[in-house]
């Protein structure tokens, strides 16, 4: 499931308000000046890459929120992504699904194998004349266990270079033990989490900005999580107790993620409730109108396990479509603009044989730009699909509440909801009880 939101900033001018006069790829940031780069192939398309936005979580701020940047005084080459934060890489996983090596092979839905525990760093990628526009801020998927912002799909140079209407930003976090560790302790459990909010604070500071875009993939159940910390300290040589957190932190990351790729016994180190950043019951929540009331785009895709296991269609529909369908029903309570959409789109250069139709996250390199660049060239019709959902994305971008229909996409309110990327149509609009016809009311 994606939710896209709208999230209220300052309406300012963007980055380049903050310029040199030297050059619009001289800028001053919290960060420090930064120092980034035009691409040829993009020349339209200023672009800032691995930008601090905290201070790197090594040594003893190994598992501690993150802190802020002490001086701005540094020159940063912005000029190349940094490391992705420390995972297991996928060339060593099992799993035949559609982005390993040993499955369909799209493995630009997951970062380039350079991995570091300094890893705290955004990009920015912004038109080279601009004022006052949207921002998208990207948070990648992954289930909390890996993903970076070097993914080759996820780099929208070219959406910015054709639309020269938005600015986007990607954020590497931290995810697995080292972003939710659960260890006995410590004050906060959620630290992955905590990045991404330290990073939307240097947006809002350093990009005076409009809207954000989040993947949902929140698994809110692990009650044995700090037995699983425990028991990692115990196979590398810190005992069980007040120093185990310490003693680990003395142990290389690398070593850390070699035991967790070696025992598959470990269950994973997911968010963990806390009732302050990760919540128990978010039904409740709803209900009592204890969240952020404000637009939002709630969708999925007609194949969502498809990437894993094709054919699981009903399983996919109770995890996705309706958890998506309840989260809509609650926001409407409270009379919060929601749009809801099913993505169809089947393109051969996306969805390789096997792993055929939409599965989750197939819509990305459309929206990013990136479809036709590393399995074949796109068709004509995809191109289309992938304008039209450039295009959508900015209508809400633009204008939350009233954007999307005035581009002919009923909202949640009005019984309606939209399928896209269909064999024939870009876009059809359908009405909500025959997309969400097969979860229970």
């Amino acid at each position: 499931m994606t939710i896209l939101t709208y999230i209220v900033m300052v309406a300012e001018a963007i980055l380049c308000a903050r310029a040199t006069s030297a050059s619009p790829l001289q800028v001053v940031t919290d960060s420090g000046v930064l120092y980034g780069f035009v691409d040829p192939s993009a020349p339209a398309v200023r672009q800032f890459l691995g930008v601090p936005f905290a201070l790197p979580p090594t040594g003893t701020h190994r598992w501690l929120p993150p802190a802020a940047l002490t001086t701005s005084t540094f020159s940063i080459n912005a000029t190349s992504f940094s490391p992705s934060c420390p995972q297991i890489p996928l060339s060593v996983q099992a799993l035949a699904d559609v982005s390993s090596p040993k499955g369909g092979n799209q493995t630009e839905f997951f970062p380039i194998e350079n991995f570091s525990e300094d890893c705290l760093t955004l990009n920015v990628w912004a038109p080279t004349h601009a004022e006052k526009l949207p921002v998208f801020v990207w948070f990648f998927g992954g289930g909390f266990q890996q993903g970076g912002t070097n993914s080759l799909y996820y780099n929208p140079t070219t959406w910015i270079q054709r639309t020269q209407a938005h600015i986007v930003v990607s954020v590497n976090f931290r995810s697995n033990i080292f972003g939710f560790p659960n260890a006995a302790g410590l004050s906060e459990q959620n630290l992955g989490l905590l990045d991404q909010r330290a990073s939307l604070e240097w947006v809002r500071a350093n990009i005076a900005a409009g809207t954000a875009l989040f993947p949902s993939q929140i698994t809110m159940t692990n009650d044995t999580a700090q037995a699983n910390f425990a028991a990692v300290g115990g196979q590398l040589g810190c005992a069980v107790g007040a120093g185990q957190v310490d003693c680990l932190r003395d142990v290389a990351w690398q070593d850390i993620e070699a035991l967790l790729v070696s025992n598959a016994s470990i269950p994973k180190f997911l968010p963990i409730p806390d009732d302050r950043v990760v919540f128990t019951d978010y039904g409740a929540r709803y209900t009592a109108g204890a969240f952020a009331r404000i637009p939002a785009i709630v969708g999925t895709n007609e194949h969502e396990l498809n990437a894993l296991e094709p054919g699981e269609d009903a399983l996919g529909n109770q995890t996705f479509l309706c958890t998506a369908a309840k989260t809509a029903q609650l926001r409407d309570a409270h009379g919060v603009a929601t749009f809801r959409y099913r993505y169809d789109g089947n393109f051969t250069d996306i969805s390789p044989p096997g792993f055929s139709g939409a599965y989750h996250a197939s819509e990305l390199p459309l929206l990013f730009g990136t479809a036709g660049k590393f399995h074949g060239p796109s068709t004509r019709y995809e191109n289309v699909v992938g304008a039209l959902l450039q295009d959508l994305w900015l209508d809400f971008a633009r204008d939350p509440q009233g954007g999307l229909k005035r581009a002919g996409w009923g909202s949640f309110e009005a019984g309606k909801a939209v399928l896209l990327g269909d064999v024939d149509v870009p876009m059809k609009v359908m009405e909500l009880k025959e997309l969400d016809g097969v979860c229970a009311s």
